[in-house]
């Protein structure tokens, strides 16, 4: 199982990141919006055990990945996790497979997300509906040199996943709780519009 090393950045604006990785010779495909599934059993085991089991599409494909904590936790100022995943033909084929072995969709999300190659990193600027956000992906000796090229504020990081984010939106906001994040239909459709005209 591959090692994924992340630390995401909050309150940074994005569309100046993306010029300056452009000016410095970065590489990206542009922006795309992402669906993702979070499946678990009814008792919710996989989350209390640290692994989620995801079905994301993307770009016209979907991937089916798992992520779990290590065995043996790896200090380190970036979150850590162990991942697997594997491209997969048909994403509603798959959803269908996977609940009919017993897992139920425990929450969805969307964002919408341009993925960077910059300084041995995978940077990701990611818009949710509740927030802006940068994550990049990387090494213990490459995320720091990365965000600091970029002038990211190393006081403004966390190691939580944005379904705990977006729990924490929620509560400060008074909001109801709701494991979900979903744009709205016209915000969906209005991204939609624009990125098919980039």
């Amino acid at each position: 199982m591959a090692l994924e090393m992340e630390l995401k950045y909050i309150d940074a604006n994005l569309n100046e990141l993306g010029k300056q990785m452009k000016a410095a010779g970065g590489e990206t495909t542009g922006p795309y919006l992402e669906t993702n599934l979070v499946f678990d059993y009814p008792d919710r085991s996989l989350k209390s055990e640290g692994t989620l089991l995801r079905l994301r599409e993307k770009q016209g494909k979907a991937v089916l990945t798992m992520k779990k904590l290590p065995e043996k936790p790896i200090p380190s100022f970036l979150k850590v996790f162990e991942e697997t995943d594997s491209d997969v033909e048909d994403f509603q084929a798959v959803k269908t497979i996977l609940e009919g072995v017993g897992f139920f969709v425990a929450f969805g999300y969307e964002k919408v997300r341009e993925k960077w190659l910059f300084m041995d990193c995978a940077v990701c600027l990611d818009r949710l509906p509740f927030g802006v956000f940068v994550e990049i992906e990387g090494a213990e000796d490459t995320v720091p040199d990365c965000a600091k090229a970029l002038g990211l504020d190393p006081n403004q990081t966390t190691k939580m996943t944005y379904h705990a984010l977006n729990i924490e939106y929620r509560e400060k906001n008074g909001l109801k709780p709701n494991e979900n994040f979903l744009f709205s239909d016209d915000d969906r459709a209005a991204i939609v519009l624009n990125l098919g005209k980039e």
